[in-house]
C-alpha cells in the first residue's frame, strides 16, 4: 500500500501537471483574497460596485476622503480579479 506522499511523487503525474496544479491553486487563492478586499470596501459604503462609490461621491452623499481612495482601490481589486481569471483561463487552455 502506498502513502499519499508516495502517490504524489508518482511518475504518472508529470512535474508539469503538478506545477499547473500549484499555479492554479495560487491563482485561485489570490482571486479569493482580492474578492475579500473588494467586498470589504463595497460593504463599507453599502455599494454594489466601485462605480456606485464614485456616484455617491459625485452626489455629495459621502465625503471624498477617504472614499475616493477606496473607490480607486476597489477598481484595482476588480481589475486584478479580471486579470487573474484570464490568467487562470489561459492556464486551463494549456492543459
Amino acid at each position: 500500500m502506498h502513502s499519499a506522499s508516495e502517490a504524489a511523487q508518482s511518475p504518472i503525474i508529470s512535474p508539469y501537471i503538478r506545477g499547473v496544479e500549484t499555479e492554479t491553486f495560487l491563482i485561485l487563492s489570490k482571486i479569493s483574497e482580492e474578492k475579500d478586499f473588494l467586498k470589504k470596501i463595497l460593504e463599507k459604503y453599502n455599494a454594489k460596485n466601485p462605480e456606485a462609490i464614485e456616484k455617491m461621491i459625485e452626489q455629495g452623499k459621502i465625503d471624498e476622503h477617504p472614499a475616493y481612495e477606496d473607490y480607486l482601490s476597489a477598481l484595482s481589486y476588480e481589475q486584478n480579479i479580471k486579470d487573474l481569471k484570464k490568467l487562470l483561463d489561459n492556464l486551463v487552455k494549456r492543459i
